[in-house]
């Protein structure tokens, strides 16, 4: 394993992702190691999504290209990180997933604006949904069920992901959530009522999608729940202060600090101990998901279609 490699999917992971960090100690160590580097993945390509003065939006097809085997690694990126793309196209990984990813990270590259919930559950779907069931391939999930509930964990995520950020969100000229606000009157602050009602929607939405992802825990192997119940509750308390604090959405984004997180992963000890010492059940047996989560992402690889 090249040690540059791995040397920048760690540093990725510590600056840009302390959930998914604090979360990874949970992890077998080769399990870690292909996580950290599909975060690493993620938040590079993110970045390329962020940023739409720089051709980013060609830098995405292009990788989309190369993973459809149609194209070359784009040469704008570095040495190493053309080491980690094509370290994720030869992980073994559903390319047709990582299209998914690529497709809706793109589509953040110029105003973003959403006008139903369908709209804003596709996208959830494609760029953390898509994640979701990668990380359980990672974690040696094999059951198709098991992708139902990674997909919903994902978009639990992603929905908190924007609740947390509409103010920012809208400085860049984006509205994921379906609201009659405009994107200015967003970004100047200028309204709260309509804002406050469509994020409290947005967050009950996301408690939904939390249950049926922690359901899907008991596809995993035991000891590696723990990871992923962890990450999961650090990110719901976000959502969750976000509505104990009136939906202060004016004030920027909702943080949980080092020790709320310290206490939260306290309180899951038990939790994470029962996980590992459950038995996994029979599954074939076992139809748990609820197949209205996936009514508006029909057609899409991986959901309860």
């Amino acid at each position: 394993m090249n040690l540059t490699l791995t040397s920048f999917s760690k540093n990725s992971l510590r600056q840009n992702g302390r959930t998914f960090w604090l979360a990874s100690f949970f992890l077998p160590r080769q399990q870690a190691r292909h996580a950290t580097e599909l975060y690493a993945f993620c938040r590079l390509i993110d970045d390329l999504a962020d940023d739409p003065t720089h051709g980013n939006q060609g830098l995405l097809c292009q990788l989309k290209r190369y993973f459809n085997n149609a194209g070359a690694i784009p040469d704008e990126l570095t040495v190493t990180e053309k080491e980690l793309v094509c370290a994720i196209k030869t992980s073994g990984l559903d390319r047709e997933i990582i299209e998914e990813l690529l497709t809706g990270l793109k589509s953040d590259l110029g105003t973003t604006e959403f006008t139903t919930k369908a709209q804003l559950l596709r996208y959830a779907y494609a760029v953390a949904g898509t994640v979701g069931i990668l990380m359980g391939k990672i974690m040696r999930c094999r059951e198709r069920e098991a992708d139902f509930h990674a997909v919903d964990l994902g978009i639990a995520m992603q929905l908190t992901n924007i609740a947390r950020d509409v103010l920012e969100d809208a400085r860049l000229g984006r509205k994921y959530i379906p609201m009659s606000s405009t994107i200015e009157e967003i970004a100047t602050k200028t309204t709260n009522d309509d804002i406050s009602q469509n994020l409290d929607k947005v967050i009950k939405l996301a408690e939904i999608y939390y249950e049926s992802g922690l359901k899907g825990l008991i596809y995993l192997p035991r000891k590696m729940r723990p990871c992923v119940y962890i990450m999961a509750i650090l990110y719901r308390a976000i959502s969750r202060k976000l509505k104990n604090n009136e939906l202060n959405w004016q004030e920027g984004r909702t943080v949980i600090g080092p020790f709320e997180k310290a206490w939260l992963i306290i309180r899951a000890l038990p939790v994470c101990l029962w996980l590992i010492g459950s038995a996994r059940p029979a599954l074939k047996t076992i139809k748990m998901h609820q197949i209205g989560l996936h009514q508006d992402l029909n057609g899409l690889p991986g959901t309860h279609q």
